[in-house]
């Protein structure tokens, strides 16, 4: 009878940490993005990714589920731990956070990486960074028209796609959801490894840079001090290729 109780104590608690976990009012959603080396010659100008690496971590109060976005957390120290040890996450506002090559932060394919979130105690989420996927663009490609990509069969969980015009630097087309509800739409959808770019991103002829990353979700098993139902972090490397486009 006492080891059915002492038993019974130990699943009582248990699933009183598992309720914790899931009812923790801290919901972190967050993506670290390496950057591989780029063409030769080939300049980003002021995209997001001319830097280099780039992390963003956005973090919401859990009690108001309809909208987080409404509900930002904004007392926390942020660091990422990376190949180059810790580099801390500048406050951007709104509960936004992030850094970038500039900052020091690095990305290494295959190594250990964790958010450090200081708030009333540490909080965090870590993974093993994923290799750059293979990437194949279409050797003729006209002007207006869509471009597919395709990471089926690759192991990752969401695909990334941002395009360049390399003639003036502008970046004509980027996936990378910009706030919380996207950024958990991203992370918490069945996900897809298939993408398509819009005709209007090749309105005119002449080079594109087009980088592709295959994302690749943390387990939540991995995280602590957070809400592990709707807490992330997703990481890929961008593999860069060029892709000319005719008249």
């Amino acid at each position: 009878m006492l080891l059915f109780f002492l038993g019974g104590c130990a699943d009582f608690f248990a699933l009183r940490d598992a309720f914790e976990e899931l009812t923790n009012p801290l919901v972190v959603q967050s993506w670290y993005v390496g950057v591989e080396p780029l063409p030769e010659g080939v300049d980003l100008g002021e995209s997001t990714w001319a830097s280099g690496s780039t992390a963003r971590v956005l973090m919401a109060d859990a009690e108001n589920l309809s909208d987080l976005a409404s509900a930002p957390v904004e007392d926390a120290t942020v660091a990422l731990v990376g190949p180059d040890g810790a580099v801390p996450l500048r406050d951007a506002g709104a509960g936004t956070w992030a850094a970038d090559g500039t900052d020091g932060l690095g990305w290494v394919p295959g190594d250990d990486a964790a958010l450090d979130i200081q708030r009333d105690g540490a909080h965090t989420l870590s993974l093993t960074t994923p290799d750059a996927p293979e990437v194949q663009l279409p050797e003729l490609f006209f002007a207006a028209q869509p471009l597919s990509v395709d990471l089926t069969g690759q192991g990752y969980d969401n695909v990334l796609v941002t395009v360049i015009r390399l003639e003036d630097g502008v970046t004509v087309y980027d996936s990378t959801p910009t706030d919380i509800q996207a950024l958990y739409r991203l992370t918490h959808s069945a996900g897809s490894l298939r993408a398509t770019v819009p005709p209007a991103a090749f309105s005119r002829p002449g080079l594109y840079a087009v980088g592709v990353a295959g994302l690749t979700n943390a387990d939540p098993d991995e995280f602590e001090g957070v809400n592990l139902a709707l807490s992330a972090l997703t990481a890929g490397a961008l593999q860069f290729e060029l892709l000319t486009v005719s008249p």
